[in-house]
């Protein structure tokens, strides 16, 4: 028999999107033991007794406990299954086989961590389509703790080190915990610990969801202020290539904007990437100084 498998979903208010997904995970072709479990920090849509008719493993939390680590090991520690695997609550399986997909590096002993590729959902805005398709390639790649010598080269280069379509070994997730002083860019922090501990990360193209964020302005300054934060706290070491990184992929999403018709969409994608690339920096500097005070 297959390995038993526990999809963790944490949960917000999704939406009726979340029955959906829940119906993609059901109808999954993996032929060993799957359990969902949902935790849930405050949900008034409906979504526990959708939860519920799905026959979900449910527990709620307060919303003011809600924390993207400290959360995340709640589910795993409620979780009876030899993988777990966590699926955020607005990443939709796009086949069948993405569980199957998710799963079988480590079942072959090729990895203790398998993160999937994310495409953007069929109406996403251009810059999201192309924001998908730069950073989530569809080539196969296996980390490994070679790769962790540059932490900041790390954190820029490996966007798809994701927990929202992740799978992890029980074994190692007991190994190396989320580490719960981080409550952003949680899964780098993880994935660079299991590195370091010479355990192997596979990126698994074949193990696809549907994801993708409608931001305004405002909302993506805030996020990226964020992730800019963690950044400064996680990838403390190597060469800082943000800018220049950020110029060449501005440059490319003109490029795919033009060539796919979108050129209406220039003068927006303009400001977007700029509220992107403030939000980043002004968060990484208060990360920075932050560091200095501890």
């Amino acid at each position: 028999m297959k390995p038993s498998v526990s999809v963790v979903i944490l949960t917000k208010n999704p939406g009726k999107q979340f029955e959906e997904i829940l119906s993609a995970v059901e109808r999954q072709s993996y032929s060993g033991p799957v359990e969902t479990v949902v935790v849930d920090s405050g949900s008034t849509d409906g979504t526990l007794s959708r939860a519920e008719a799905h026959g979900c493993a449910i527990y709620t939390i307060n919303p003011e406990d809600f924390h993207h680590s400290k959360t995340r090991n709640f589910g795993a520690e409620n979780a009876s299954g030899d993988i777990l695997v966590y699926l955020t609550h607005d990443a939709t399986p796009k086949t069948e086989d993405w569980l199957e997909n998710l799963v079988n590096p480590i079942i072959s002993d090729q990895a203790g961590v398998v993160y999937g590729r994310q495409v953007a959902y069929p109406d996403a805005k251009p810059m999201n389509e192309f924001f998908y398709s730069h950073f989530y390639p569809d080539q196969r790649n296996t980390l490994t703790a070679d790769d962790t010598t540059d932490t900041r080269q790390f954190f820029l280069d490996n966007v798809y080190v994701s927990d929202v379509s992740a799978a992890i070994d029980r074994d190692i997730w007991e190994q190396y915990r989320f580490q719960e002083a981080i409550n952003m860019s949680e899964d780098k922090d993880f994935a660079l610990r299991v590195l370091d501990g010479d355990v192997n990360i596979v990126y698994e193209p074949e193990a696809v969801v549907y994801h993708s964020h409608d931001y305004d302005l405002r909302e993506n300054l805030q996020r990226r202020f964020e992730d800019g934060r963690a950044y400064a706290t996680i990838a403390a070491d190597g060469e800082d290539n943000f800018v220049s990184n950020g110029v060449q992929y501005v440059i490319n999403e003109m490029k795919y904007l033009v060539k796919n018709g979108y050129i209406h969409w220039l003068p927006y994608a303009v400001l977007y990437d700029f509220t992107h690339f403030f939000g980043f920096q002004c968060g990484k500097l208060l990360g920075q100084f932050e560091n200095l005070e501890r």
